[in-house]
């Protein structure tokens, strides 16, 4: 009886770390663009498209880093570059994955913006067009040679509506 216990439990443990390690080897699920950042991409695509520029492909590392700057904006209520910990830019892409090693030319560039809900600015449409009425955020959009992109958009509990736009290249 013991020998069958003892089976049992083993044959248990085998099942439970056989189950365990299948679980942490399946990929995780693929990140996806919300509506507004889809929104966001189109209309920074169709910009780029109207000086003859290539388009901007999504990127997950950028959308983590995007994303997390747009909450982290939303949770303090500031627009800023910087992180809450002092990180600029370049270090927070890299710290979400956008990695420098391996490459020989690296560039990023970044863009934010916060409305109060319930006015154009707060939406995709009205982001991108305040962006591209200034000559710097302009800038941003159209730079030659971006082709990578990811867009973060976040509440806060002010009412206001934070947008992070993050484009980048990287080249062997």
């Amino acid at each position: 009886m013991k020998r069958v216990c003892a089976l049992i439990l083993l044959s248990s443990v085998f099942t439970l770390v056989f189950t365990l390690s299948l679980a942490s080897a399946r990929p995780a699920a693929a990140l996806k663009p919300t509506a507004a950042e889809k929104r966001v991409i189109k209309l920074v695509n169709r910009e780029r498209a109207r000086k003859g520029l290539a388009p901007v492909k999504f990127n997950a590392a950028l959308t983590r880093a995007a994303r997390a700057h747009s909450r982290q904006m939303a949770r303090r209520g500031i627009l800023t570059h910087r992180s809450a910990n002092r990180d600029t830019v370049a270090r927070r892409v890299v710290r979400h994955g956008y990695k420098r090693a391996g490459f020989r030319s690296w560039c990023i560039g970044e863009n934010i913006a916060r409305a109060r809900l319930g006015t154009l600015f707060a939406t995709s449409d009205g982001t991108v067009c305040l962006w591209m009425g200034s000559k710097a955020h302009r800038q941003v959009i159209l730079k030659a040679g971006m082709r990578h992109v990811g867009v973060g958009v976040a509440k806060s509990a002010g009412g206001m509506r934070y947008f992070t736009l993050d484009l980048g290249r990287r080249c062997r």
